[in-house]
């Protein structure tokens, strides 16, 4: 046996020893701190903490814009608060109603302006077109979340709403005031009018009020979207293109007619609402009509029962997608609205898939309802034709620079995700199987040279400065013997047994504590790393309050004009700290030094010109001004804003500028987790031939690249008795994909990191390597809270021992809302249509009878293809 010496005094078997044990210890201590659940005594005592965290790192690109929002609204409103309150200043003091005088004016003007900044907004919101062009940019897929466009349409709705509302009532309440002081004497009549009561029926009120009525109508049905059918939230949505019209009407009135001037509304959303109007229009030219190539109605006529559709259509030469992306789906027999729906197929595929959900007799569908009547159709193979509009939506386009990915689709949140793993499997079959995995160690060893070199190159400019004044830290004697990497080996062995021992045993200690103190310091860090959003933010801020102040420089005191020169100042100084802790070798850390320089010499001229002799900002000093805080918010944002971390995205640069263009991703993981036994055979037929498809090519080593883990969490015994038996044979049944159970949520989370962790230790002989993962979630918001929760945990944990890996989350509500009535447990039926055969000649002779006609020519049908007997449907 050789015992060659290994440089640090121990024979090499030795040292292969003590590694092997040490690797073990660790890999045992970390599942052990996952086991454990060692945090959960923290968490209790912590929820608000974890909670702001999840909030803040999560949502951090929805935080930042809200936020920016936000003041950009107040910046709106204070502007145009302050020229009416510099107009009021007329109204004489110890006057009757002051100070309503004095500021319900101002505060009117200025929410009208607010208002018609969120109608400036809105269109661009649902430009459905624009936003799918601009996910495909570099800009829309990293710094804007462009997946989140509806919750941004919502919330600048509920902003609008309660502008509208606070403003309509503060204006009865002024004016109703006013016509009774009036009527009693109080207040004067001037020529002997009650300009007061005149007012509240003037046609300003008029439209006033119909604006008011039709955004009431939009925001109620918004709000009840997922309890009323989908066509009334449809058409009811359509009148805000009223309201607009009537906001255009609105400063149109009589009095404008004879000459008074108004600000006029149409110059606010002119620009956007003709984008959107164009992108529109644009839209419908992007319709196709699709032939249905399979058409499959299951569930059965209990009017509690579930059903769904398996709606298969032909795909368009020229139809092109992305994983995640969505169409309108239009039936001409059933009527003429546009449903949405997210797609279920891969891109490299000749057919469109759906599975459209069918919720009997909930609040949101009925037995009249859109999809019910699709469900019918179905059954009695009267749907050969379907028209399509799309595709629209981001789908998964942040993606390529993750190294493992969790894809988690909860009931028909998998759809989704389903086609993102049909196209990542099209994707790996595509190649050689052997090359594929040679690639993937080539990269592997690329990005661990890449990480070693990189550490070794860090060095900030506080690093060079302790450098040169000599306080950079010595070596000493144990430091020397440490490096012995057999001593290292013993110590940590001995250290991570002890540390597993101590999570193991009941009741407190202070190994569990040390691990609590640790959750709590990475939680903290993470959210000190993103109270850097406060300094783009306090930029922009500025920007706008001096573009504001320079417009009404006749009223800006000397305060005004100083506030946007401070915050330059607070913002620079952070930036300059910033600098100082950014890595020197990089082109980028010189421009920050030019930059640097140039806000100084600015900010020096600035103060001297405004504070010292108290002149007015002037256009140059503006754009100067605007310029210096942009690239600020640009460095800054880049930092907080991006996924993963620095080192992570370091390499993925480096792998791309060398030439290494192949996907990064390692490993995707479709985890579905669903309640109910018969969905779940709905789609086991797709999961499964996924499993085969991928199985017949990379064999043993599948494994390695894809993964199918199903769970189902019926209560219904005998449902999963069943479910057990009919999946027993199938491939994927074999390799036991199926849990009849609750996911751990933890465990799932964890694992993308914890491989690297092992790679690190085994393959990667203890040298780090960067890598993000993602854990990406589609389905109901309350599970997605509880995936959401469990990242943040799993993130915590693993910094215990790493900080070369990070994990990202993205989380998609998807689904309608639940029933007000349970769905039964009635299984699901299939029934097969083959269209091509009985249906298509038969339905285009009877379109134009209508409904009618068509179950005519099914019956006259029984003969040749009988359909399935249907159950008499029980009145309620």
């Amino acid at each position: 046996m050789t015992t060659e010496d290994d440089g640090g005094g121990a024979p090499r078997t030795k040292r292969t020893i003590y590694l092997r044990d040490t690797v073990n210890a660790k890999l045992r201590l970390v599942r052990t701190l996952n086991d454990t659940r060692v945090y959960e005594s923290y968490a209790r005592r912590s929820q608000l903490a974890i909670r702001y965290s999840l909030t803040l790192y999560e949502q951090r690109k929805m935080f930042f814009l809200a936020v920016a929002h936000a003041m950009a609204t107040m910046v709106v409103w204070s502007h145009f608060f302050f020229i009416k309150y510099r107009a009021t200043a007329k109204v004489p003091r110890g006057a009757n109603l002051y100070w309503w005088k004095r500021l319900t004016p101002p505060f009117e003007f200025g929410a009208m302006h607010a208002i018609l900044f969120q109608m400036a907004l809105l269109p661009l919101t649902m430009a459905r077109q624009s936003v799918a062009a601009l996910s495909r940019t570099y800009f829309g897929r990293k710094f804007v979340p462009l997946h989140k466009v509806v919750a941004m349409h919502i919330h600048l709705g509920y902003v609008m709403v309660s502008f509208v509302f606070a403003s309509t009532i503060l204006f009865f309440v002024f004016f109703g005031q006013g016509c009774a002081q009036q009527k009693s004497g109080k207040e004067p009549t001037p020529g002997g009018q009650h300009t007061f009561c005149h007012k509240m029926t003037s046609e300003i009120m008029a439209t006033g009020l119909a604006i008011m009525g039709c955004l009431l109508l939009v925001a109620v049905t918004s709000y009840m979207r997922n309890r009323i059918k989908y066509e009334i939230f449809y058409y009811v949505h359509h009148f805000v293109f009223i309201m607009f019209a009537l906001a255009i009407a609105h400063t149109l009135d009589d009095k404008a007619r004879h000459g008074q001037v108004r600000s006029q509304n149409f110059k606010w959303f002119s620009a956007s609402l003709v984008w959107y109007l164009t992108d529109r229009l644009q839209a419908s030219f992007n319709t196709r009509d699709c032939d249905v190539v399979e058409c499959i109605a299951l569930g059965d006529d209990e009017p509690e029962s579930r059903k769904v559709v398996h709606l298969r259509i032909a795909r368009p030469t020229t139809f092109i997608f992305r994983p995640g992306q969505y169409v309108f789906i239009n039936d001409r027999h059933i009527d003429y609205t546009w449903h949405p729906y997210s797609i279920a197929s891969s891109p490299h595929e000749n057919t469109i898939d759906f599975y459209i959900e069918v919720m009997s007799m909930s609040r949101v569908d009925g037995t009249n309802s859109w999809t019910s009547k699709l469900w019918r159709d179905a059954r009695s193979g009267f749907v050969s034709k379907i028209r399509i509009n799309g595709p629209y939506g981001t789908g998964f386009n942040d993606v390529n620079d993750t190294t493992q990915i969790v894809a988690i689709g909860s009931g028909t949140g998998i759809v989704p995700m389903l086609s993102w793993a049909k196209a990542t499997v099209n994707d790996l079959i595509r190649m050689n199987p052997q090359t594929r995995l040679d690639d993937l160690a080539v990269r592997d060893v690329k990005n661990r040279d890449f990480a070693v070199n990189y550490y070794k190159e860090y060095f900030t400019l506080k690093d060079f400065v302790f450098k040169q004044l000599g306080l950079s830290k010595k070596e000493s004697k144990a430091s020397k013997i440490w490096e012995n990497r057999s001593v290292q080996d013993l110590l940590l062995n001995k250290q991570y047994t002890w540390r597993e021992k101590k999570l193991r045993e009941e009741g407190d200690n202070a190994t569990k504590r040390h691990y609590e103190r640790l959750l709590a310091t990475n939680i903290s860090h993470e959210v000190v790393d993103l109270m850097q959003i406060a300094l783009p933010l306090l930029d922009l801020t500025s920007i706008a309050l001096l573009l504001s102040f320079s417009q009404n420089h006749a009223i800006a005191t000397q305060a005004m004009r100083e506030v946007p020169l401070w915050g330059f100042f607070a913002c620079h100084c952070y930036f300059c700290v910033h600098w100082v802790f950014t890595k020197m070798n990089t082109p980028i850390w010189w421009i920050d030094l030019i930059f640097n320089a140039a806000s100084t010499v600015a900010f020096t001229f600035w103060y001297d010109l405004i504070r010292e002799d108290g002149k007015e900002w002037n256009v140059y000093m503006i754009w100067a001004f605007a310029a210096l805080s942009v690239f600020r918010i640009a460095r800054i944002s880049s930092d907080v804003l991006l996924t993963g971390t620095p080192g992570s995205r370091a390499v993925n640069a480096y792998l791309e500028r060398t030439g290494d263009t192949m996907s990064v991703t390692e490993k995707f993981t479709l985890i579905f987790i669903t309640p109910q036994c018969d969905f779940c055979e709905i789609l086991w037929n797709d999961l499964d031939s996924l499993h085969r498809t991928l199985a017949q090519s990379y064999g043993a080593q599948a494994g390695r690249v894809f993964d199918i883990q199903v769970y189902c969490t019926s209560k219904d015994s005998a449902e999963n008795e069943e479910l057990i038996k009919r999946v027993k044979g199938t491939s994927l049944g074999i390799a036991g994909a199926l849990h009849m159970e609750r996911p751990d949520l933890d465990k799932l989370t964890v694992r993308p990191i914890l491989d690297q962790v092992l790679k690190d230790q085994f393959t990667g002989e203890n040298r780090p390597s960067f890598t993000s993962s993602l854990v990406a979630f589609c389905g109901g918001t309350q599970l997605g809270s509880k995936v959401a929760l469990s990242v943040v945990r799993s993130r915590a944990r693993v910094k215990a021992f790493t900080e070369y890996h990070s994990i990202e989350f993205l989380q998609e509500n998807y689904g309608q809302a639940t029933p007000a009535k349970d769905r039964g447990r009635a299984s699901l039926k299939g029934v097969h249509i083959d269209h091509g055969k009985t249906v298509s000649g038969v339905v285009s002779n009877f379109v134009n009878a209508g409904r009618t006609a068509a179950s005519a020519a099914a019956a006259a049908l029984k003969t040749v293809v009988p359909p399935m007997p249907r159950k008499k449907i029980r009145s309620k």
